[in-house]
């Protein structure tokens, strides 16, 4: 069971491309879950596939760094003590690497949020993938 872990994935685009896809809080439709999106001040307002409103709060933006954290605020179908999460994107070789590291502790410690999450949070940096690696117009 892992509560603590990170999911990554190799882009054959600049880090400053890859950047530009994934390193705006307020626009995450890149992730499927997520319907819509907005920002007010330093909270992430998410409507959800399956009805539910998501409230996290951004706790850090580097843009120099190309990295952000947010934890989550409420709004989970799963109950958390804790959450914090970083999305940070790296030079790769002639590439990058996006990597999305995700500790948190729900209230439930029988709970695998790797086993509920990591396969959807794949999925969304398959599609930072295809946007950033999508010919330039």
């Amino acid at each position: 069971m892992a509560n603590h872990f990170e999911v990554d994935i190799a882009i054959d685009a600049p880090p400053e491309r890859v950047w530009a896809t994934v390193g705006d809080p307020a626009d995450v439709g890149w992730f499927p879950a997520v319907e819509s999106c907005r920002l007010e001040d330093d909270i992430r307002i998410a409507d959800m596939v399956g009805g539910y409103r998501l409230r996290e709060r951004i706790t850090h933006r580097d843009d120099a760094g190309m990295t952000y954290t947010y934890s989550v605020l409420d709004g989970t179908p799963t109950k958390l003590r804790s959450h914090s999460a970083t999305i940070t994107v790296v030079a790769s070789g002639e590439g990058s690497r996006v990597v999305w590291r995700t500790e948190a502790e729900p209230e439930d410690p029988d709970v695998d949020l790797e086993a509920r999450l990591a396969g959807v949070m794949l999925k969304g940096l398959g599609e930072v993938k295809r946007r950033a690696e999508a010919p330039s117009s």
